[in-house]
């Protein structure tokens, strides 16, 4: 039995890393964080593996509104 237990995302799920996933029958797309996964011609539902990050850093959103609040500077008092 597999010591790895995480599961791959499936047809329908929202995309969470930017770069190149693979699905079952070894179809590669390049899918940006936000997207859906899309649907095999053939296979219909099938689940998709992240095989390499986004090599394009112009595609990549870093200013996304979504990701996590900046950290800021906590005024200790001690300037």
């Amino acid at each position: 039995m597999s010591k790895d237990k995480t599961m791959d995302p499936m047809t329908g799920e929202k995309v969470a890393t930017d770069g190149v996933y693979a699905n079952e029958s070894g179809q590669e797309t390049s899918l940006k964080r936000g997207d859906e996964f899309p649907a095999d011609v053939i296979l219909g539902q099938t689940t998709w593996e992240l095989k390499g990050f986004s090599l394009n850093e112009g595609e990549i959103d870093h200013q996304n509104k979504q990701n996590t609040s900046p950290r800021l500077h906590a005024d200790r008092g001690d300037k």
